[in-house]
């Protein structure tokens, strides 16, 4: 065992360490390994040996003390050689192993205080410990004490300076050392008043006696708690008065060593209210909590708030506010908690997350409250996802296009406004595009609105896959679409752009199993070069949507200065032609057909003419399309139905009146009864009305169009197909409707004897024709060659320029009369200008080919004239010449 040195103690400790620990460095070899007890202490303590005590351990903890100087034991109390630690008071006890082990742990010298309650004082001693290595086994540690500081004066004045309850208790342990009890060391008036007995009646008793069944309590064990893990910390507890009633105390307590101190504090009123607080809390529907504003932890949950979101009420309450919150809503949570503090309340909306993971939109109400004596947060919750979703779908309605989910009229202005902002501001560019979805009225008119619907929601998927996520796509209405294309680039990006678009509306739609095709126009206006206001920018890209449209459609135009004019002068001619059909200045012409077996009139076809008082003859190419951009054709349809059948009363009673329908007389549903009224106006047999429909009409075997037809034909009136070939199931409408003649389209007859690809397509019809029992006419036959070609493919009937244009009624009363007599009519033109003039007829029987000269082409002459003069006529070429049909 080593040697105990003795020698005079030094009065002041602090210096004694101090030179201690700096031996104790001298001594060390390197960092990490301990000086020896030999080296360190034997000959090395001096005066200091007396206030030292040497330690043995297990490695960890201190065992047992070896020796100790005399100010040492009489600081313990005890003998100290061979003294067991554990057999020493707590307070002691746990000063000397929490040193010793912090010196063991980290190899160096550590210090601590030991707090003691002697003799109603409080004194605190310095402890230091030096770690020593011991050739015989585990380390030794050397124990110094410093000086000792004596508190009852501040105990005391602590305890007189407030009306608060403060105890200072100290443990009682059993011969198991386990604790038993408290004693009550002192206490102040102000917990001899909230205890109801005297001061000197309480100190110095042990709780048990003053409390009834303390043992037992929660009290108890709450005290056991922490003097055994130390710190601090506070609890509720209720106690039992001598008279019967029941105080609700806070209790707080700290701990030194074995020495608790206690305050004491009266809530038994804030319990009440409470109480009353927390039935209102528990029973109420909407979701609420209670929390910490300085950690956010939530302190209580009511059950509508575990119901509504989910949580078990333990998880609840192990949570914090931001849990409950997405992440990048955390810092803005934090500055509003801050605000409730400071406000005494606030309200928000915010996004929380349920059990389940999804969030919910829900507007809180937060207020500051005292909770068990501590500051806290009341927050209601009231969840307004399905409002603000409802309000959602309402703005998004608002701004938005229901069939199509593009960007509306509205929206697109607004952003037109903000982006024209940007341009003026910051010199940027923009181009503005107006678009137009072909065909959409006539998909309507025959196909059905639903038709028409997919059509529009299939265009809006294609134009969205044209553009940049920076672009907006927008429906303007009906068949109006547009697009905002935002900072181009380059200067190629707008160009390159368009053709992106019409390029997509290349390929037919897939519609209810059917191909459609429909093009797009565009027309394009750019910023600031054609203006920086959206009005202006809005009409010029209108116009340069109308050059677009009318050059062919399927194009994209930009705007230029000269559109405006165009405008104006399409302005005039649609207020013109209104004014025409009201005044009834539009005419009819008829077109004879003639059969070819028997050379005698089976039909004459009737055409809208109109002569303009200023322009002179506008062609039906051009002012038909007029008429159904602007929702007049389908009166004018209804008027060219009454006059031609009025017109054909008059005529030899083998000849028919063929009269064409519009897709918008089949899409108005009273068709029918207006052929009904026509025929009961003018007398005309049913058989003797020949009513034309082209493809358009019959693009899909639409119900509705089909029931027509069949009620048209119980009618008695007879049905063409017109311009048979030109769409993509002329086969399948043979099938699904008996139709009484094929009218071959001119564009087939044009090419006749020069395109083998015509020659064979015409064979084929007319002999799908005779096979069906269906009559095939030839419509634009110019020359003699197309004729004979015709002839001997079996064509029944022709019709064109080679046989007549188009007459006024009165010229085809004569024509009637001279081709009764025997003789024929022959349709010429003048070579030196573009009018034509009537010849005298001459028997078709009589017609003969004549050669060709360079540049011309000499079609017809008959082999006298009624002079007895041969007559040669010569006519521009057939592309000249143009269609007479409308």
């Amino acid at each position: 065992m080593p040697s105990q040195v003795s020698f005079a103690m030094d009065a002041d400790g602090s210096d004694g360490a101090s030179a201690l620990q700096q031996r104790w460095y001298s001594m060390q070899t390197s960092p990490g390994v301990l000086p020896t007890y030999e080296d360190t202490v034997l000959g090395g303590l001096g005066r200091h040996a007396d206030s030292s005590a040497l330690v043995t351990t297990n490695g960890h903890a201190p065992l047992a003390i070896l020796w100790g100087g005399a100010r040492f034991e009489r600081w313990l109390g005890h003998e100290v050689q061979g003294l067991d630690i554990g057999s020493l008071l707590a307070d002691v006890t746990h000063g000397m192993r929490e040193v010793v082990h912090d010196a063991l742990r980290s190899c160096a010298p550590a210090t601590t205080h030991c707090i003691r309650f002697r003799q109603g004082t409080i004194e605190s001693t310095g402890l230091l410990a030096l770690p020593l290595a011991n050739r015989q086994g585990h380390p030794f540690v050397l124990l110094f004490i410093e000086g000792v500081t004596s508190r009852l004066d501040l105990v005391d004045a602590i305890f007189r300076a407030t009306n608060q309850g403060m105890l200072a208790l100290s443990v009682v342990r059993g011969e198991s050392n386990e604790v038993t009890d408290f004693t009550i060391l002192a206490l102040n008036e102000g917990a001899a008043r909230l205890l109801q007995r005297p001061a000197s009646e309480l100190c110095l008793q042990p709780l048990s006696t003053v409390v009834p069944n303390f043992a037992a309590t929660d009290g108890m064990t709450r005290l056991v708690q922490i003097l055994g893990e130390g710190g601090r910390d506070s609890f509720e507890f209720t106690y039992p008065t001598k008279s019967g009633k029941q105080i609700d105390f806070k209790i707080e307590v700290g701990c030194i060593g074995d020495l608790l101190a206690v305050t004491l504090a009266d809530i038994t009123d804030l319990k009440g209210r409470e109480a009353s607080f927390r039935l209102l809390f528990e029973g109420n529907p909407i979701p609420m909590w209670l929390f910490k504003p300085e950690d956010l932890r939530i302190l209580r949950v009511n059950d509508a708030a575990v119901m509504h979101y989910g949580y078990s009420r333990r998880r609840f309450e192990g949570m914090t506010l931001l849990d409950l919150q997405p992440s990048d809503e955390w810092d803005i949570v934090q500055r509003t908690v801050r605000e409730i503090s400071s406000l005494n309340g606030s309200n928000g909306h915010w996004r929380h997350l349920k059990a389940d993971g999804n969030f919910i939109e829900v507007n809180t109400f937060a207020r500051t409250i005292t909770f068990e004596g501590r500051p806290a947060v009341l927050m209601a919750a009231i969840d307004v996802t399905e409002r603000r979703r409802a309000e959602a779908r309402i703005a998004h309605m608002a701004h938005h296009d229901a069939l199509t989910d593009l960007p509306n009229r509205v929206l697109f202005r607004e952003r037109l406004e903000t982006a024209l902002g940007h341009v003026r501001g910051n010199d940027g560019r923009l181009g503005l595009f107006c678009l137009d979805l072909d065909n959409l009225k006539v998909v309507n008119d025959t196909l059905g609105h639903s038709a028409g619907d997919e059509l529009l929601r299939q265009a809006a998927e294609r134009l969205r896959k044209c553009v940049r996520h920076s672009d907006l796509v927008a429906r303007l209405g009906g068949d109006e679409f547009a697009i905002l294309h935002t900072n181009p680039r380059e200067a190629g990006d707008i160009a390159a752009l368009a053709e992106r678009v019409t390029g997509a509306f290349e390929e037919p739609f897939r519609i209810q199993g059917q191909q459609v095709l429909s093009g797009m126009s565009v027309g394009i206006a750019t910023a600031p070069a054609d203006g920086v206001e959206a009005d202006l920018l809005l009409r010029n890209a209108d116009l340069a949507l109308y050059r677009a449209k009318t050059e062919g459609r399927r194009r994209f135009c930009f705007f230029e200065v000269d559109m405006n004019l165009r405008l104006q002068a399409r302005q005039e001619i649609e207020h013109d032609l209104r004014q025409a059909f009201a005044e009834r200045k539009l005419e009819l012409h008829f077109q004879p057909i003639i059969e070819l077996t028997e050379h005698r009139i089976e039909a004459c076809e009737a055409l809208l003419r109109w002569r303009h008082p200023v322009h002179g003859d506008v062609s039906p190419a051009k002012f038909i399309p007029l008429a159904e951009d602007i929702g007049l054709i389908g009166r004018i349809g209804e008027w060219v139905l009454l006059k031609a059948c009025a017109e054909a009363v008059g005529w030899p009673e083998q000849v028919r009146v063929a009269v064409n329908l519009s897709p918008a007389q089949f899409n108005s549903g009273n068709l029918v009864a207006c052929v009904r009224n026509a025929l009961a106006q003018s007398g005309l047999a049913a058989d003797r009305l020949e009513l034309e429909v082209t493809e358009s009409v019959l693009l899909l075997d639409n119900e509705a169009t089909m029931s027509a037809l069949h009620q048209l034909r119980d009618l008695g009136v007879r049905v063409a197909m017109d311009d048979f070939g030109t769409g993509y199931s002329s086969l399948s409408y043979l099938r699904a409707f008996p139709f009484d003649k094929i009218k071959i389209d001119r564009s087939f007859v044009r090419e006749l004897g020069e395109n083998k690809h015509c020659t064979a397509i015409i064979h084929a019809v007319t002999g799908l024709g005779r096979s069906l029992g269906i009559a095939t006419v030839a419509e634009g036959v110019e020359t003699r060659a197309q004729l004979e070609h015709l002839k001997d493919n079996g064509c029944d009937q022709v019709q064109g320029y080679l046989v007549s244009r188009a007459i006024p009624a009165a010229e085809l009363r004569q024509f009637f009369e001279t081709w009764r007599t025997g003789l024929g009519s022959i349709q010429a033109s003048v070579d030196a200008g573009s009018a034509h003039e009537l010849l005298r007829p001459y028997p078709v029987r009589n017609w003969l080919t004549v050669s060709k000269s360079p540049g011309r082409d000499w079609r017809i002459a008959p082999k006298t004239s009624v002079a007895g003069a041969a007559v040669l006529q010569s006519t521009r070429s057939a592309n000249a010449a143009g269609s007479d049909k409308a």
